[in-house]
């Protein structure tokens, strides 16, 4: 591809899938943003839902039935409308069994999804296109956070008659409705090179100018080491990049050029609850308690991350403000820590693998827990840093040690946090603890089902009460992205340069 002058370079690291039925990782997500519109997208200042390739959307019978009406004039990129029936076709893609897509629980509300996963029907019997432009979606039980499930790009349109035709192809350069086609085959370990889509429908309410873009080609160019892209960057060989935590101090001499922008994220350190001795909820808090996050902080990212003291992180939005944790909130107590271990039994230095993807600027702070666990508490942590797509399949498989991970939201809902974490059905998905606690579930269920908005987010608050006192991960700090972004060379309208969800606005961006 000869990079035309409008054009703009992006980090990424290399993503595990760019088909929207598998993207779930950030950096295949990434792709997604520019790739597929969802029916509801999100504004990215304030995260609230607006309208995008669905004009306006219903909820009937007290939330167990949705409709959504569709745009006309919303093509795939390949030339050809996106009617109804290609959701009825993109959503039984996604939730078959065959797939085996982590995604498909996202669809699990609907009617028919368990019979269609069991091999007993031969679809989703919940969905239906009452005509070209309207959509009808008949759910389990009642469910009003519409957004948290038709807001995540995995239900974005794809063609079937482009995906059959060459499945394996489709992988490599899918298609769906973006305002951004891919132009070549997906260059592993090198590029994912973008061009801007010529028939995109630009009215999708979440962007200024209906996320038309203003940037004719963006190359995703593919780092194995954050650090590698950083330098990059400093030499004028990329338009954007984040930093590595032990780069943000240097960083901050680029003046407005870093961005250090609060988004809906939390990052966390997860254990293995089927396994002894992480089965024990006692030595679970023992090790949250004799853990010093804030000191984590100060040493290496120059005490600019917000401590976590729950597990809903604030960008979501005023109303869902996380319950504190009394142990999350307290300063860390070493002696504490210790005597509730010795109480529980473990006398001698406690030997726990402990796993995390290499390259993304993870080592240094991962470094320092080590030592600090080592020193407090007699635990000695054997690291083992991982590849990303084998650092997934080893979570994805069951885990033997303790782990890091991040969890940035696809919507602005607390349900999009709660359920994929920590609900019995996600285990095998997200939910890398395997955390299992039926009262949660319930409390989750009665939380998705309610239909008045303070009574339903009262809910969810008890539900995230319920995991905190259960401690199946350590919450370790809300989200803070950082950046460094070439305003020499880019503008970016409605001063939004990294959205809530901890990524640049390219729709919004233009060349100097």
């Amino acid at each position: 591809m000869n990079l035309l002058e409008n054009n703009v370079s992006v980090f990424i690291g290399e993503p595990t899938s760019i088909d929207p039925c598998f993207g779930s990782e950030h950096d295949g997500a990434l792709i997604l943003r520019f790739l597929c519109d969802p029916l509801i997208d999100f504004d990215p200042k304030t995260g609230g839902p607006r309208p995008a390739a669905a004009k306006s959307w219903s909820i009937e019978e007290s939330g167990r039935t949705i409709r959504f009406f569709l745009r006309e004039g919303v093509f795939f990129h390949h030339g050809r409308e996106v009617v109804a029936e290609d959701y009825v076709y993109s959503w039984n893609r996604l939730a078959s069994p065959t797939q085996n897509s982590e995604l498909a629980y996202h669809l699990s509300k609907i009617e028919g999804f368990k019979e269609f996963r069991d091999g007993k029907k031969d679809y989703l019997t919940g969905i239906r296109a009452v005509n070209n432009y309207e959509l009808e979606i008949k759910l389990l039980e009642p469910f009003t956070e519409v957004h948290a499930l038709f807001g995540h790009h995995a239900t974005a349109p794809v063609p079937k008659e482009i995906v059959e035709k060459d499945p394996a192809r489709f992988k490599e350069m899918p298609i769906s409705n973006g305002p951004y086609k891919i132009s070549e085959p997906w260059n592993h370990n090198k590029n994912i090179n973008m061009e801007k889509f010529d028939k995109y429908y630009g009215e999708n309410e979440a962007f200024i100018d209906g996320g038309k873009s203003y940037i004719d080609s963006i190359e995703f160019r593919i780092y194995e080491e954050l650090d590698d892209a950083y330098k990059d960057w400093c030499n004028g060989k990329l338009d954007i990049t984040k930093v590595p935590p032990s780069r943000i101090s240097e960083a901050l001499k680029w003046d407005e050029n870093f961005r250090k922008t609060s988004c809906a994220l939390i990052k966390y350190l997860g254990f293995p609850t089927n396994l002894p001795p992480f089965d024990n909820v006692n030595v679970r808090k023992a090790i949250a308690i004799g853990l010093d996050r804030q000191k984590i902080i100060e040493n290496i990212f120059a005490g600019t991350g917000p401590i976590a003291t729950g597990i809903l992180p604030p960008a979501i939005g005023e109303a869902y403000q996380s319950n504190p944790s009394s142990i999350l909130t307290q300063p860390s107590n070493i002696k504490l820590a210790q005597d509730m271990l010795r109480k529980e039994g473990i006398k001698e230095v406690l030997k726990v693998p402990f796993y995390y993807n290499a390259g993304l600027g993870h080592e240094s702070w991962v470094k320092e827990v080590k030592e600090q666990l080592r020193e407090n508490l007699d635990i000695e942590l054997e690291l083992r840093p991982l590849e990303w797509g084998e650092f997934l399949t080893k979570l994805q498989n069951g885990i033997d040690g303790m782990f890091r991970m991040t969890w940035a939201i696809d919507c602005p809902s607390p349900d999009n946090i709660l359920f994929p974490l920590f609900h019995s059905n996600s285990i095998g998905s997200d939910n890398f603890s395997l955390y299992q606690n039926k009262l949660f579930d319930q409390e989750l269920s009665i939380a998705r089902a309610t239909l008045d908005h303070k009574e339903r987010i009262d809910r969810y608050r008890r539900a995230e009460t319920i995991v905190l006192d259960d401690m199946p991960i350590i919450p370790l700090w809300f989200g803070i992205q950082y950046h460094v972004v070439n305003l020499d060379r880019l503008k970016f309208k409605g001063n939004s340069v990294v959205d809530i969800f901890g990524e640049p606005v390219l729709r919004h961006a233009q060349i100097n």
